[in-house]
């Protein structure tokens, strides 16, 4: 990503001293948890420049078309929570602008005279150069300087989040590993909880999805072992993790749960979608080929992330449906609530541990 070469506007410049600024990179830099991380970048900027907001967005690619989402809005050192509809989308002009910043990969600035504002858009990048984000920065004043230091902060905080990114991923497959997702799991209870509340707030909520945690685990994987030898296990693990990236969307989150189970979390209107959003992973799968080895089949175990008594309750819940699949087949696709309310388990069933294969 580059600046522009010139100052757009001398006037914008703004004295920051050295103390200020290290401050600003130690309270950008001091959480391990992308959505903390997040707000205090908002937050952080918004301190700086306090006369101007900022808003930070994530960005998704779905064939060539911009999608982005709102995480972060800041103003006067603050996260503004209540938001109008205009302030968590982008406008038309807006979105070009976003475009052309990540086509050219510079700073992009679309003034608006009659108001007398510009909207500056930084683009951000991943380690793999791909887009990730944008920053919006709303000022009266628009100065090369404070743009430098805009844009130093944010390369400091792409390379932090790299960092932790790879902190956060399992080294064979790539995907975020065990120690993550307590924390994601814990989020989703929390938003679910959050959503129960007055009235008012149901209101706001009423578009939002439910969350879901499926236990995805490769059938017979130690006869793979067994019969073609460790590598050709490693192989499969890792080709499987690439097909899940395939199968769900980017915004869905994978994870290897250790030996050959992954799990991954997403997000669904209701038990349909959610059934069918399963079965696609496992009819895709089961007729993809892997080289070598030939076809590989997976069992799914699913549940529904609501209000349960913490995390290790919602993965016993999708571990006591994967455990049922097992045992009635393989290859197959079962729901904690539907085997429930089938009478085919009861709340005190248990099951196995998780990677247990069965001859």
């Amino acid at each position: 990503m580059d600046l522009p070469k010139r100052p757009t506007n001398p006037k914008g410049t703004r004295a920051l001293s050295t103390i200020t600024i290290v401050d600003s990179l130690a309270e950008i830099t001091r959480y391990q948890d992308r959505e903390l991380l997040e707000r205090s970048l908002a937050i952080t900027l918004s301190e700086l420049f306090p006369s101007e907001t900022f808003r930070l967005f994530q960005i998704v690619m779905v064939e060539d078309r911009i999608k982005a989402a709102l995480v972060a809005y800041a103003r006067d050192g603050v996260i503004v929570s209540e938001l109008n509809q205009d302030q968590c989308q982008l406008s038309e002009p807006l979105l070009e602008a976003v475009a052309e910043a990540i086509d050219s990969r510079t700073v992009v600035e679309l003034p608006d005279q009659r108001a007398g504002i510009t909207q500056i858009v930084y683009p951000l990048y991943d380690k793999r150069d791909d887009v990730y984000g944008v920053l919006l920065q709303l000022t009266p004043e628009p100065g090369f300087n404070n743009q430098r230091l805009t844009y130093g902060l944010l390369r400091i905080y792409s390379n932090y989040l790299a960092l932790l990114d790879d902190s956060h991923r399992d080294r064979l497959t790539n995907l975020l590993n065990r120690e993550t997702l307590d924390t994601e799991i814990t989020k989703r209870i929390i938003a679910h909880a959050g959503s129960r509340g007055p009235e008012h707030a149901k209101r706001r909520n009423a578009d939002k999805t439910r969350a879901w945690l499926t236990l995805v685990d490769i059938d017979y994987f130690k006869r793979i072992n067994d019969g073609w030898g460790h590598l050709y296990g490693d192989e499969v693990l890792i080709l499987l993790a690439r097909l899940l990236e395939k199968i769900f969307r980017q915004e869905d989150l994978l994870f290897r749960y250790g030996g050959e189970e992954f799990v991954v979390l997403f997000q669904a209107p209701g038990p349909d979608i959610a059934q069918s959003i399963c079965e696609r992973a496992r009819k895709t799968i089961a007729e993809h080929i892997f080289p070598t080895v030939g076809s590989v089949t997976v069992s799914i175990g699913a549940t529904e992330i609501r209000d349960q008594d913490g995390v290790s309750m919602v993965i016993d819940e999708a571990d006591k449906a994967l455990y049922y699949a097992k045992e009635h087949g393989r290859d197959q696709v079962r729901f904690y609530s539907d085997l429930i309310n089938s009478g085919l388990i009861d709340t005190k069933t248990r099951a196995n541990g998780g990677g247990v294969d069965f001859f």
